[in-house]
């Protein structure tokens, strides 16, 4: 018989389970006190913002409410945008926003001295009515995410598509980082890249980083002199040709650019306008601003170059050349200087159907023909865009010009005078120039643009063999230039009051240049200038002139690339490949 083994019965030994019991007390707390945060917490959220993942396919619409202060959109890439509903604000009251301080205008000087023929009257004795400044648009529906930096990809936004407002005041360039879109053009070089040589008084003056209150207008000329208020402005027909160009550390070259003047530029910045091909071609003046450190050949060779910059040495620290720092120490930096200017440039004569042909049209002056003063029509200044040739070399020179000779000032008085030479880059002309359109209004020109589709205007160049290509964004900058007479120097408007080689003056000029009085804020005939020991040394009996010579080598730009370097150059590009984003003009 077999026996089984019969299991025995376990029993609860007194107090053991009591003390399992209080080893595991402590945890369930933690757990259940953590649950009933978690709780609280899903709570506290969902009643305050809530979170949802939303998938859609193609074909799909979504509509996002905002019960709140606004909705921010931020674009992660190009299948996915994150969607945030701004809460209730803290403080119901709306907090006022600063007004802008604008730095005082510069105090008008006395009276200017009558010249042999005298220029137009300033408008403080003819008033006209100006040019006002565009309305800035609206602010973006949502602010920018901090620190934004999304890079280009193919397939991006255009701007305004999701919301994000054109500011025709404010420089740009073809991509928004914060975004993450594109616009459809651009402004050259970021001229906030040199505010600490130049400070920022000229955005107060200007009322913005791009155009000004001379710009310029349908049918500006010498026949047309006075604004008529609801004419067609610069900035409003033709925003997309301002562009800004800058350069630093130029006293390398400065024995090139004394072969220009008798100064020479160390660092300068200008604001120009330039639509390349037949809508810049047929107009003969275009606005400026030019800002520039000078120096004589003995202030440059006093100067000593560290940690990538020209300047000085001063009590054992180094100062760079700077507009401030020169204020700062004057006699330091004897023999440099500041000076800065703008208002209309005369381009000359155009050059057409190659260079050296003189093409009249009809607002050109009756002396331009007189090559006896002027030179042959390729001397400056000039505007040269050939014919039937989309790989042509076009180039505007106002070098040489005495900064506009008008028929009511046939022997070209001289004037405080800006100016540079621009190179459109070989494949970068838009189009061709027919001289027959001066005369027909511009919605009326048959014109045939280089890979310009008609019916969207985008510039639709093979973005795969010809990046970038004849769309007006490569140029280079290969002259500066500013013009002081000598006869300046310890004259009534040189506040240092002595004829010491040195010419300080805050004030105002007309578009033209002629020193004008009356004036108390910037305006058609109201542009400001400011000279800070601008050097006049060794300048003959005209003019004193510091400039800066360069070369399509070294000043090529193009803005459509990574670093500035000309795509045909072998830049990177920085727009995706295949892509279309620009639109002319450009």
């Amino acid at each position: 018989m077999n026996k089984r083994n019969v299991p025995q019965e376990r029993r609860p030994v007194p107090g053991a389970e009591k003390a399992k019991l209080n080893r595991l007390k402590p945890k369930s707390r933690l757990v259940v006190i953590g649950v009933i945060l978690i709780i609280v917490l899903i709570a506290a959220v969902s009643a305050w913002a809530q979170s949802f993942n939303l998938s859609l396919v193609g074909g799909d619409n979504a509509e996002v409410a905002c019960d709140g202060r606004g909705v921010q959109v931020q674009r992660l890439s190009r299948t996915a945008v994150n969607i945030i509903c701004s809460g209730p604000s803290s403080d119901p009251q709306p907090t006022a926003t600063a007004e802008p301080t604008n730095p005082p205008a510069p105090t008008a000087t006395s009276p200017a001295p009558e010249p042999t023929n005298p220029p137009p009257e300033p408008t403080a004795t003819r008033p006209v009515p100006e040019p006002t400044a565009t309305t800035p648009p609206p602010s973006p529906t949502a602010p920018p995410p901090p620190g934004g930096n999304i890079q280009p990809f193919a397939g991006a936004p255009a701007c305004e598509e999701i919301g994000v407002a054109h500011d025709d005041r404010a420089w740009h360039g073809i991509w928004n980082y914060d975004y993450g879109c594109h616009w459809d053009h651009e402004h050259k070089q970021n001229p906030h890249d040199v505010d600490a040589i130049f400070g920022t008084e000229y955005y107060s003056l200007a009322g913005g980083e791009l155009s000004y209150p001379w710009q310029t207008y349908a049918g500006a000329g010498e026949a047309f002199e006075a604004y008529v208020a609801g004419t067609a402005t610069e900035n409003t027909a033709k925003h997309e040709g301002y562009g800004w160009h800058y350069f630093t550390n130029g006293l390398e070259i400065c024995d090139q650019s004394l072969l220009l003047g008798s100064q020479c530029f160390d660092s300068f910045r200008v604001e120009l306008h330039q639509v390349g091909g037949e809508v810049g071609a047929l107009t003969r003046f275009h606005s400026v601003y030019s800002e520039g450190i000078a120096c004589s050949p003995e202030g440059a060779a006093r100067m000593q170059f560290n940690n990538g910059a020209y300047g000085r040495n001063i009590n054992g620290q180094f100062y760079a050349l700077t507009r401030d720092n020169i204020n700062q120490f004057p006699a330091e930096f004897a023999g440099c200087g500041f000076g800065s200017g703008g208002g209309w440039l005369d381009l000359g004569r155009l050059n057409w159907p190659e260079r050296g042909i003189l093409q009249p049209l009809p607002n050109d002056n009756a002396q331009f023909a007189n090559f006896a003063q002027f030179g042959p029509p390729e001397a400056a200044p000039y505007r040269i865009h050939p014919y039937n040739s989309p790989n042509s070399l076009d180039s505007w020179q106002s070098e040489g010009n005495v900064f506009n000779c008008l028929n009511s000032d046939p022997n070209c008085e001289q004037r405080i005078m800006v100016g540079y030479g621009l190179h459109i880059l070989q494949g970068e002309s838009i189009g061709m120039t027919e001289p027959t359109n001066a005369s027909v209004p511009a919605n009326l020109r048959n014109t045939q643009y280089w890979c310009v589709d008609p019916q969207t205007q985008l510039f639709n160049c093979d973005p795969q063999s010809n990046p970038g290509g004849n769309d007006n964004t490569a140029q280079a900058l290969f002259r500066a230039w500013i013009a002081v007479p000598s006869g300046l120097d310890g004259s009534q408007y040189d506040e240092d009051g002595a004829r010491n080689g040195a010419f300080t003056f805050h004030g105002y000029t007309n578009r033209y240049g002629d020193v004008v009085d009356g004036c108390s804020a910037p305006g058609l005939d109201c542009v400001p200038v400011r000279f800070e020991q601008f050097p006049l040394n060794n300048c003959g009996q005209t003019a004193c002139k510091a400039a800066y010579r360069g070369g399509t080598d070294r000043d090529g730009w193009d803005a459509l690339s990574v670093d500035g370097t000309p795509i045909q150059s072998g830049g990177t590009p920085l727009i995706p490949a295949g892509e279309l984003w620009l639109k002319y003009p450009n």
